[in-house]
């Protein structure tokens, strides 16, 4: 069977002597929202502030994003050329932007503002025209995208296949042809060339509440200063009657205002009796409908009766996706165009170097990143050896975090991940797939010992003097920081969710005892930990097994051979541990909450959902320093806890080693520590006992102590 050359069906209907084609949703049944009228309508709409808060959230974030030319695959003259030409940068090069201020040609910032409003009406179209230097290529450059308002066009007239062939514009008769077009649409589908309006499903919304508007306004105006009366006498006449129904009409408010009433008359301001509809309750009804329509619902957030701040993160997530994915949609079309309009990019080559040459590509690099998560990821890959810091990933970094670039060479860190001779065999990690889980006082299987490692050259990030036991005992201080501050940091990553129900818990708290009238409730009761101690206890017996692993490397530099399978590690300890440090933080997280309902409480029968709210928003902007001590000290017991077991497990014949205190990490050594430092203990016993769950039990730092413990052995 020949392949197929030529369409049989039609994508859309098409009919008149114009070729005017199916220019609305095949389903659109109000009048208004059907081409050319819904342009109108859309032009209207885009003004209500809650529509115009939903506008601004989706360009303002995408104008401001970062624009540049990816060149893979490209001429390097050819990618200059456009981006001289659209004044964008290019990717790994300048990123930054055009440079100096343009002063003629498109200004690329400009021109996506313009770009913008094809959200609101459904289709955003520009003409494009050239300066043509000389017939050589490389010498026509492209000067002007001219906006084509959709409030100016008259037909689109539409081919068979249901491309574009022309607009015809109200102001002129002459057709613009659709390959000078470049067209933005939202939602373009079949040959409905005008698109669907991002504020389409905020049409119903909008009207109702702009006639509720107009009720509210006027029930305000009304009754907000009740109707005056005016009360006949008993038995009184028609005339009189008519007479009070005047000076009932003609009282009016004044600094001099003043009535005179006949005899028996009485005066008086009636009220509205009985309920009356929620006016306000309904027009916020539809703001949120009108904010959800476009994913926006993190604009709403503070204004709910409840806390819903600890959704913020989900919110911004979604609407950043949202967000990039709008950037990406406009990206193409700039690149490629529709089928009968090239792409802007796409053009500007073929007109100086033919259809031939392969064009770059327009990319938005950063409106749906979130950065926080992205510096959590590249550190993981950093420890788990999937990336090595470098000079492009320095660059890359700098770039993406606008940071001022390197004044001096790249060298690499030695809080980067240094190179260790790793043990002969397979270690066998908690919870891994294929290794054995932690049993209850044993962590894994145990090969055999690592050939000795060198001692690493080079440790110079400190700016004290690194005490003489440092080299003699072959410990890699920096080595050892870097793995607890990376493993404390990945487990306060995932710690987030536990912290949100712990938030709602709190919350939920303060509304009972609040609604209950029980003030002495909220003294809060500690939030529930959930799986936070497993959680722990599984980071710190992860780090637990890399401490002793180094502290097996340590020994080989002396010449002393420990086996691994020898070494005991205790889960059962390590988890007891785990439960009183997230117990300990969940406390403060309840005396925080209690703190503050105590001070924003109100007695009224409607002030505790704003209580609540306000208890929530103060947790929600709560530091993690405290969850962070608390971790930290769990990490460093941990720690601690390997170096410990592989110390129990030296054989006798490696002859008798000196322990000595390190307390060379500190970043603030108190009084009690710098003592301590360098301390030997007679025995492994005096050491074990000084640093009992993590650093030394005398440290004025509590939780925050990161000193340990060193072995030297002769002399």
């Amino acid at each position: 069977m020949a392949a197929p050359t030529t369409d049989i069906g039609r994508p859309d209907l098409s009919w008149g002597s114009w070729g005017q084609g199916l220019l609305s949703d095949w389903w659109e049944t109000t009048p208004d929202l059907i081409w050319p009228q819904s342009v109108i309508t859309y032009g209207r709409m885009r003004m209500d502030p809650q529509l115009k808060a939903v506008l601004s959230g989706y360009a303002l974030p995408i104008m401001r994003a970062t624009w540049v030319l990816d060149p893979d695959g490209c001429k390097p003259k050819v990618v200059q050329h456009v981006a001289d030409d659209l004044g964008v940068g290019i990717l790994g090069q300048d990123d930054k932007g055009p440079g100096p201020a343009r002063r003629r040609g498109v200004i690329w910032h400009r021109h996506l503002h313009q770009v913008m409003n094809y959200q609101v009406y459904g289709h955003m179209p520009f003409e494009r025209r050239y300066v043509v230097d000389s017939p050589a290529p490389g010498d026509t450059h492209l000067v002007n995208l001219g906006e084509r308002n959709p409030w100016t066009i008259a037909f689109m007239n539409v081919n068979p296949d249901g491309t574009l062939s022309s607009i015809e514009q109200n102001t002129q008769r002459e057709p613009i042809p659709a390959n000078r077009l470049v067209w933005y649409g939202n939602e373009l589908l079949g040959a409905n060339w005008a698109g669907l309006s991002l504020m389409r499903p905020a049409f119903g919304a909008w009207l109702l509440k702009h006639e509720a508007w107009r009720v509210h306004a006027t029930s305000i105006r009304r009754f907000g200063m009740g109707v005056p009366t005016v009360e006949a006498p008993q038995g009184a006449s028609a005339t009189q009657v008519s007479q009070a129904q005047q000076m009932a009409a003609a009282m009016r408010v004044g600094d001099q205002s003043g009535i005179g009433l006949p005899a028996g008359f009485k005066a008086g301001l009636m009220g509205i009796t009985g309920g009356t509809p929620d006016a306000l309750a309904f027009i916020r009804y539809l703001d949120q409908a009108m904010a959800k329509m476009a994913l926006a619902g993190l604009i709403e957030l503070g204004q709910t009766e409840t806390g819903s701040r600890a959704l913020g993160d989900t919110f911004l997530d979604l609407f950043l996706l949202s967000l990039q994915s709008v950037a990406d949609e406009i990206a193409t079309t700039a690149t490629s165009g529709h089928p009968g309009m090239p792409g802007i990019i796409t053009d500007i080559v073929d007109q100086n170097w033919g259809e031939g040459e392969p064009a770059p590509r327009l990319v938005c690099t950063d409106v749906g990143q979130n950065y926080d998560v992205t510096a959590a990821a590249i550190q993981q890959l950093v420890v788990c050896g999937a990336v090595t810091p470098d000079p492009a990933l320095d660059d890359w970094l700098r770039r993406t975090w606008r940071l001022p670039k390197r004044v001096t060479e790249w060298e690499p860190s030695s809080r980067g991940l240094p190179a260790r001779t790793a043990p002969a065999g397979p270690v066998a990690v908690p919870g891994e797939e294929g290794l054995p889980a932690p049993a209850a006082d044993n962590v894994g299987a145990k090969p055999a010992a690592p050939a000795p490692a060198a001692p690493k050259a080079g440790r110079g990030v400190r700016a004290k003097r690194e005490p003489a036991y440092v080299a003699a005992s072959q410990w890699q201080p920096d080595e050892h920081q870097q793995e607890w501050e990376q493993a404390l940091a990945a487990l306060l990553l995932r710690y987030r969710t536990i912290l949100s129900a712990q938030r709602t818990d709190l919350v939920d708290q303060v509304v009972a005892a609040l609604e209950g009238g029980k003030t002495a409730a909220l003294a809060l009761s500690p939030p529930e930990t959930a799986h936070g101690p497993d959680l722990v206890a599984e980071a710190m017996q992860l780090l637990a097994m890399r401490a002793a692993e180094a502290m097996i490397a340590e020994a080989a530099g002396q010449g002393v051979t420990i086996d691994l399978t020898a070494v005991a590690l205790d889960a059962a300890a390590m988890a007891g541990v785990a439960a009183a440090r997230t117990s300990v933080a969940a406390s403060y997280m309840a005396q925080q909450a209690s703190s503050k309902v105590l001070q924003v409480y109100d007695p009224t029968p409607s002030g505790f959902l704003a209580a609540a709210d306000e208890v929530d928003r103060f947790l929600s902007g709560l530091s993690n320093r405290t969850l962070a001590d608390q971790l930290g000290g769990a990490l460093t017991a941990a720690q601690n806890a390997g170096r410990i077991a592989v110390l129990e497990a030296a054989p006798e014949v490696a002859g008798p080693a000196t322990y000595v205190a390190a307390e060379f990490l500190d970043a603030n050594t108190c009084e009690n520590c710098r003592k301590e430092d360098g301390h030997e203990f007679d025995s492994l016993a005096a050491a074990e006992a000084a640093y009992p769950t993590g650093g030394f039990k005398d440290c004025q730092g509590l939780m925050r102590c990161r000193g340990t413990v060193v072995a030297v052995w002769g002399d």
